[in-house]
């Protein structure tokens, strides 16, 4: 994954370099790192970040999803036992 691509994910996900530092207890530094252009060559971060931020979207979508379900299932019963 690309530094743009990176940035995109972690915006995607709601998310800061700091908090994705956090989320994984990766060093600030080392994603810092990650970023820079080295011997004209663009910086590039490791695999699994990408199917890390793909998951956690994901399970964010699945949480929204679910909450809305469990809030229209709640009207569904009120409006039965009247």
């Amino acid at each position: 994954m690309n530094n743009s691509d990176f940035e995109d994910k972690l915006l995607s996900a709601g998310l800061t370099k700091q908090s994705f530092s956090n989320l994984t207890n990766v060093p600030i530094k080392t994603i810092s790192n990650w970023l820079i252009t080295r011997k004209g060559k663009a910086g590039k971060t490791p695999n699994w970040v990408k199917a890390y931020l793909n998951l956690y979207i994901e399970n964010n979508q699945n949480k929204i999803f679910n909450e809305k379900l469990i809030e229209e299932l709640k009207k569904d019963n009120k409006s039965v036992e009247n």
